[in-house]
């Protein structure tokens, strides 16, 4: 192929803006190393394209990629030793990934992670963090399976397939919030909060978790602790739709004035996103918060009450028709219990 240049090919993506831009950059360059018949490029520009896809898109066309990846690598025993470890960290986005997709079915996520199960045994590494990825998706499939699956995620060794001390201490309280002990969610928690622990996500996960259960409880002193950190991490933020929601549904509960301004300032990412989990926790805070708003005769730029109302039952039903698609791939009724 004339003009062929990988090098040059990754240089040129990398330049440019992050997101869909530099991923339509990328697929681009895929194409050209594969019709060069260059294995060894066209497996680093599919690993690059899914990185971004994680990191910087929605995640959907990681789940379209991912796959592909697979095959190209297992065609090559060779370049499947060397990029490994690259395989690996991608095994742990995608079966998170997976759980936020209802047109990914469940037997290709179980397969997934028998996959991923089997590569990590075969090279030696822990199954801590395959433990606790599989117990997130139980999370809303199978509570009981969730719970054997936290607990061998916290007898199992760590190792450096591992996400972190930050990252483990939030999932240590996400799992214990689930379970009902909310003593040790809480000591897990005050670490990451005196030890200033940060990740990507964390302490706005943690936040999160710990509004939704003070919320859920009716705990609403306990919940203003938690409302305002969690206010400033995720406002903005296109990968915190989740806590977004959760913010809404507080504020649907203490000011819907502010929440207005807050539904609307967040409202292009919502409007923004193909990501059906994210999207159905907006979705269900804004219904409740414009049900709120619409209740107390407030307005919204031009949008009446009555418009606000509206507003809040096609927010519902989006939600509704959401939740019925995870619980009918998930066999549960995890997300219309949500809605509840």
């Amino acid at each position: 192929m004339q003009n062929y240049d990988p090098d040059a090919l990754r240089d040129g993506y990398r330049a440019l803006q992050s997101g869909e831009p530099r991923m339509r950059a990328i697929r681009e360059a895929i194409t050209a190393a594969e019709q060069a018949h260059d294995a060894p490029a066209a497996l680093r520009f599919h690993a690059d394209l899914i990185r971004e896809s994680v990191f910087s898109g929605d995640r959907l066309q990681a789940l379209v990629d991912f796959p592909q990846y697979l095959a190209s690598a297992e065609r090559d025993p060779e370049l499947a030793k060397e990029n490994l470890w690259d395989t690996l960290w991608m095994f742990k986005w995608i079966v998170e990934a997976a759980t936020e997709f209802y047109q990914i079915e469940k037997v290709q996520i179980l397969r997934w992670f028998s996959e991923f199960r089997r590569m990590l045994t075969v090279n030696g590494y822990s199954l801590r963090t395959w433990y606790e990825k599989r117990a997130i998706f139980y999370q809303y499939a199978d509570r009981a399976k969730m719970r054997l699956d936290y607990e061998d995620f916290l007898h199992a060794p760590k190792d450096e397939m591992g996400d972190g001390e930050a990252s483990e201490l939030d999932s240590v309280v996400r799992f214990e919030t689930e379970i009902g002990n909310r003593e040790k969610a809480m000591k897990a928690a005050n670490e990451i909060f005196d030890r200033r622990l940060r990740t990507e996500e964390v302490p706005c996960k943690t936040y999160y978790i710990l509004l939704s259960d003070a919320v859920a409880s009716g705990d609403m002193e306990r919940a203003a602790e938690y409302a305002e950190p969690l206010r400033r991490l995720c406002d903005g933020q296109r990968f915190q739709l989740e806590p977004i929601g959760m913010m809404l549904c507080y504020d649907a509960l203490t000011d819907p004035e502010r929440g207005l301004r807050f539904w609307r300032k967040n409202l292009p990412l919502r409007e923004g996103s193909r990501n059906p989990f994210l999207c159905f926790w907006f979705d269900r805070g804004a219904a409740r918060l414009l049900t709120a708003a619409a209740k107390a005769g407030l307005s919204c730029g031009d949008m009446t009450p009555e418009q606000l109302a509206d507003e809040a039952k096609k927010c519902g039903a989006n939600a509704a028709d959401l939740a019925a698609k995870f619980d009918a791939r998930n066999g549960s009724q995890y997300f219309s219990g949500m809605l509840t």
